[in-house]
């Protein structure tokens, strides 16, 4: 939600947009903190004026444009190599299968990330499921949500055992379509009990996931 800040504050943002920033600075206040420090610039915006400069516009260096074609020349150089690389080690695979298909096995094929969770609590007509990730950071969240009300905005969030929630992120209802978003938490995963689902400003939980047996 960060790249959407200075949107807002120029007044820039759709519809869309603008409700769920707004439902996401419910439960962020690094946002709300830096939001707070773009509005002020945004007000000084408007009194600028290039009528009122007296000296000429700086020009950028003369090497410019050769210093960034040139540092595209070399990103396209690495990536070059590495699909060449890619090739290789798939052919390198496919030989070997060839060679000694018996191998196949002992090959197995992993599973989405992390561990899923059983809603216990879920609004009628509601589906929903969810995996949850425990990260070096915090938390990653994979969530699926069907039948939620199409334009309302909600919150995922996890609970502590003192009953206190740490917002992970907000999303859009799609009524009878699937919506699938991944996620992210500073709260490890042994700090908390429950995963939940709830409309900003109400805390009744639409959906509910308990995190420990």
């Amino acid at each position: 939600m960060r790249p959407l800040l200075g949107m807002y504050v120029l007044g820039r943002l759709d519809d869309r947009e603008f409700v769920a920033l707004r439902a996401h600075l419910d439960g962020c206040p690094d946002c709300r903190s830096e939001l707070r420090e773009l509005s002020p610039v945004a007000a000084a915006l408007s009194e600028a004026d290039p009528d009122r400069l007296t000296e000429p516009l700086p020009l950028p260096p003369a090497a410019l444009p050769d210093t960034i074609f040139g540092a595209l020349d070399r990103e396209r150089g690495r990536q070059r190599y590495r699909r060449i690389g890619l090739v290789a080690a798939a052919a390198s695979a496919a030989i070997g299968l060839a060679a000694g298909g018996f191998v196949l096995r002992g090959i197995t094929v992993s599973g989405p990330p992390g561990q899923p969770v059983a809603f216990t609590a879920l609004s009628p007509g509601v589906a929903a499921s969810a995996r949850v990730e425990n990260r070096a950071w915090g938390t990653g969240i994979s969530l699926d949500v069907t039948g939620l009300p199409q334009g309302g905005t909600y919150n995922v969030w996890l609970q502590r055992p003192d009953g206190s929630r740490m917002n992970a992120g907000s999303f859009i209802g799609g009524g009878d379509r699937t919506m699938s978003m991944q996620l992210a938490v500073g709260l490890p995963m042994s700090d908390a009990t429950t995963l939940g689902v709830s409309a900003p400003g109400d805390d009744r939980a639409l959906l509910q996931a308990p995190l420990r047996s």
